[in-house]
């Protein structure tokens, strides 16, 4: 553990105890992205959640009227005196330390101020003139920005920010989503994601030219209503955690259909069924692309490419032990590279350096 520094993390969390307490990287901790593995490596403190129903009303009122989550970052200020650094996760928390920095107001004015983003990049690459404008004027207030693809760099250095990106790989519950191959593959293909960058409509029409072949698709009944789905396509809502790994754990594939969005979409189920040693077929987009290792650790296809997704499809349920093995390997890949714990460390080993 790196216990030279300390780091307030303003995020949303559950069961840590208050600052007024005096605690801090305390194992009770559960937060985003299982943000509670950075106490492993630095000191950690958060601002405890809202306790009332007067202060969860009152929070709600004020951040819904402002647009700005205000809570986290006003209760946390005196906490921010004595932090080396701020980690907000993600980048609404964001908003008013690095506005109060950049005014040279309140304790952020001096504290390094650091950010994980998701979306930022998309909404940069795509947003409204006045979205791109308010994000650029965050930005100028935040110190260190943690993205989960390199492609995101050249997108920020286009609003002057690019040297404050640092990618990392994103990670996932290795020790939660674990092989198990006494559990029947009862699905050819399975897909499931609840994120808008799924394309399953790409997906369906692949599925209607392989008629041979069962899909099993996963996510919001509503985004299935409008599509004319071929009789090999089964559509169900979304499931439970442990019914998710049980699903992944049936298919022969995983397939991880996506638009071409500026972040990474679709990396979570990727990294889950990965973990759960099965092979995998992801949409080949920039963001996306440093996560495969082509029939390695895993597959692309091309992106809004119906037949192409066919192709590759019916390529690969060709051959069931060519994907027994990439799913070993996958699984050696996420211990390798692709845990939480990789993660967190890479982002608290940059912390440590940006404030040394």
């Amino acid at each position: 553990m790196n216990d030279s520094i300390t780091v307030l993390g303003l995020f949303d969390h559950d069961g840590l105890p208050s600052l007024e307490a005096g605690s801090s990287g305390s194992s009770e901790l559960r937060g985003p992205y299982c943000a509670e593995i950075l106490a492993r490596y630095v000191n950690v403190e958060t601002v405890s959640m809202p306790a009332s129903r007067v202060h969860v009303k009152v929070k709600n009122i004020i951040e819904h009227r402002t647009g700005v989550p205000a809570d986290l970052a006003f209760r946390g200020a005196r906490a921010a005196r004595r932090a080396d650094a701020v980690l907000a996760v993600l980048e609404d928390k964001a908003v008013l330390p690095a506005t109060l920095k950049r005014r040279g107001l309140t304790a952020y004015a001096r504290t390094h101020i650091a950010v994980v983003s998701c979306w930022w990049a998309e909404e940069l690459r795509s947003g409204s003139p006045s979205r791109r404008q308010s994000i650029a004027r965050v930005l100028q207030g935040v110190d260190r920005v943690f993205a989960f693809s390199q492609n995101q760099v050249d997108i920020f250095a286009g609003f002057g920010a690019g040297a404050k990106v640092v990618p990392i790989s994103f990670g996932v519950e290795h020790t939660k989503y674990l092989p198990d191959t006494s559990v029947e593959q009862r699905y050819q293909v399975f897909s499931g994601g609840l994120d808008a960058g799924r394309d399953f409509e790409t997906l369906v029409e692949a599925a209607r030219l392989l008629p041979h072949i069962d899909f099993n698709l996963v996510s919001h009944l509503d985004r299935f209503r409008d599509l004319d789905l071929p009789a090999n396509v089964t559509t169900s809502g979304p499931s439970d955690g442990p019914t998710h790994k049980q699903n992944l754990l049936a298919a022969q594939l995983v397939v991880v259909p996506t638009h071409d969005l500026a972040y990474p979409t679709g990396q979570s189920v990727l990294l889950e069924a990965m973990s759960s040693g099965k092979a995998c077929v992801v949409t080949e987009t920039d963001a996306m692309r440093e996560y495969i290792d082509e029939g390695v650790s895993n597959f692309g296809m091309p992106l809004h490419d119906a037949p192409g997704v066919a192709r590759v499809i019916e390529k690969l349920l060709s051959d069931p032990e060519s994907l027994i093995a990439v799913g070993r390997a996958a699984r050696e890949a996420v211990e390798a590279r692709y845990t939480f714990q990789h993660m967190w460390k890479s982002i608290a080993d940059q912390l440590a350096r940006d404030v040394r």
